[in-house]
């Protein structure tokens, strides 16, 4: 029997060289209460299951039965008022149960923790924070993908079957998926690496809850992402929601559009009229 640093959502607590067998929720699940900087997980949108292999090449490795679902969280404002949204874990490397509460830390970038933070934002933002309860393919291929970019000892730009049964950038020695008996299983990997070509030069890094503010149990909960639509308030501990242009300027902006189109529409009559005339 090996124990393994266990991650993904619903896992026994060790296990052997074999598949682990999800439980839901872990036998074991750490003491925690509301409160500012806690997080509380609603809901998993999905069930998908498949056993995920990694390596950071820092001391983190295993083999995980894990489920492919996005999340429902609910965080606490420091006014006791909640904020939830749908987002996806990046963290292979410890367990989180539904209906668990933990305290997380706000930070507004993925960077340096993440190599590939960048590409993480835009996975999650064009693929990942509409509700995927009724797509699971989609919310798994979301959930690799970031898995897949969240270790920093490679740079995915692909994905694909291997010679066996399993799929991976490339590299299965480093991160590596198998997905059994699942029918939709090429459909998946397809998309996800639809989703990490998409992702290749992204710029902008984003915000994420990191779980080390809950310790290093195995069981603590996971870091999450943060959605673009959220933001960190200048005291740290709050998150707000990014305000939309006001109405006036979509007015403005419609007006300057109508204005051009005007103008485009003047130009194209008077380029017109000396030809009537000549004919």
């Amino acid at each position: 029997m090996k124990s393994f640093v266990l991650a993904g959502l619903g896992l026994a607590l060790s296990f052997s060289n074999a598949f682990a067998t999800a439980i839901v929720p872990p036998p074991v699940v750490p003491p925690s209460g509301a409160g500012p900087g806690t997080v509380h997980i609603d809901a998993f949108n999905n069930a998908t299951q498949a056993t995920v292999t990694f390596n950071d090449g820092a001391g983190h490795s295993g083999s995980v039965n894990a489920f492919l679902t996005q999340f429902v969280v609910s965080y606490q404002n420091s006014n006791g008022t909640p904020v939830t949204f749908d987002t996806f874990c990046v963290d292979l490397f410890h367990t989180v149960s539904l209906g668990q509460t933990y305290a997380v830390i706000l930070r507004n970038s993925l960077d340096p923790s993440f190599a590939n933070g960048d590409r993480m934002r835009f996975v999650l933002d064009h693929f990942g924070t509409l509700d995927l309860t009724s797509n699971p393919d989609q919310a798994a291929a979301v959930q690799i993908a970031l898995w897949d970019l969240s270790l920093n000892n490679h740079n995915p730009t692909s994905f694909g079957p291997d010679s066996g049964s399993t799929y991976s950038s490339g590299d299965p020695g480093v991160f590596s998926v198998n997905m059994g008996a699942n029918p939709d299983a090429t459909s998946i990997a397809s998309l996800v690496n639809q989703y990490l070509v998409a992702s290749e030069g992204a710029t902008t890094s984003g915000g994420w809850l990191d779980a080390s503010g809950a310790g290093e149990n195995p069981n603590r909960g996971q870091s999450l992402l943060l959605p673009s639509t959220l933001r960190i308030l200048p005291n740290g501990t709050d998150l707000g929601v990014v305000p939309g242009p006001p109405s006036w300027a979509l007015m403005v902006t419609g007006f300057v559009g109508l204005y051009g189109l005007h103008g485009a529409l003047r130009g194209r009559r008077r380029t017109e009229s000396p030809a009537a005339h000549e004919s």
